[in-house]
């Protein structure tokens, strides 16, 4: 039986911002049998507490979120940090100075509870105000404000996976020194985050700190963050929709993609044992 099932969010469990009714009712059954449900994206805990309300797992006992790609793992009922693992303001420097290199792309910096903008893309200033994440924008000379700042994440954003994958590439020699975990996702972010951090080292650690052997758990994922997780997990599913690199390293690729449901098929066919799940 599997007894902690981790979802990514974005193109993964929600649709324009919240849970289908179809994957809450899923959880619930799933939960019903014992089941752990945690969410495993790569927003901070402030972009995601309508979610969690929605799945009746804000502020409640025995529920988790893991953020920033596992950079960060709250308890939710006190808000407790029990994990954090954040990237150095010498990371911030470099990439902050190697943005003018890149003048249509953005960059998101990330605290515990913050984002901070340089170079902010109009595409990203409308997305973080839907996902009611508070954000200042800054100049390139204003960084020095966070010096003291615990920075988790750190990230460059263009809606072109060309574009960040060049980034990336060209990246690759200034930042060699840096010790550093690099991954995509939602088909618009290049992500930083310290090395050692995603979200199958968070998936082991969940499950060690709830006494759950790795080989009960469920990973679901679309994008080249949760390839970790996917490839950690007892079962590693990719959603339709997700890239073939995802799809390959997954031991099941839903029928269904994330409009669809194909989280709500996961947990019929692997946890419910229900129609096939299709």
């Amino acid at each position: 039986m599997y007894k902690l099932m981790l979802s990514d969010l974005d193109e993964t469990l929600i649709v324009n911002h919240h849970v289908p009714t179809m994957n809450i009712e899923a959880i619930k059954k799933a939960r019903e049998k014992g089941m752990k449900f945690v969410p495993a994206t790569g927003r901070g805990y402030m972009m995601v507490t309508e979610i969690l309300e929605e799945l009746d797992a804000l502020k409640k006992e025995g529920e988790y979120t893991i953020c920033y790609n596992g950079g960060m793992i709250i308890e939710n009922k006190n808000d407790r940090i029990l994990y954090f693992k954040g990237v150095t303001y010498e990371l911030a420097e470099k990439l902050t100075a190697m943005i003018k290199s890149y003048p249509k792309a953005g960059l998101l910096l990330f605290s515990s509870d913050h984002c901070y903008m340089i170079h902010p893309i109009e595409s990203e200033v409308e997305r973080k105000t839907t996902q009611k994440c508070p954000f200042t924008i800054l100049k390139e000379e204003e960084l020095p404000i966070l010096k003291d700042v615990k920075l988790v994440k750190i990230l460059y954003v263009y809606p072109d996976m060309d574009c960040l994958k060049q980034i990336e590439k060209e990246c690759q020699k200034e930042i060699a020194t840096f010790d550093v975990s690099v991954s995509y996702s939602s088909n618009r972010y290049l992500e930083f985050n310290a090395a050692g951090v995603d979200k199958g080292a968070a998936l082991r650690f969940l499950a060690n700190y709830l006494g759950i052997e790795v080989e009960e758990t469920i990973a679901i994922g679309d994008n080249y963050n949760d390839l970790e997780m996917i490839k950690a997990a007892g079962l590693g599913v990719a959603v339709s929709n997700a890239n073939q690199d995802v799809k390959d390293n997954s031991d099941y690729v839903t029928v269904h993609d994330y409009y669809e449901g194909a989280v709500k098929e996961t947990i019929e066919k692997f946890v419910l044992g229900e129609n096939d799940g299709i």
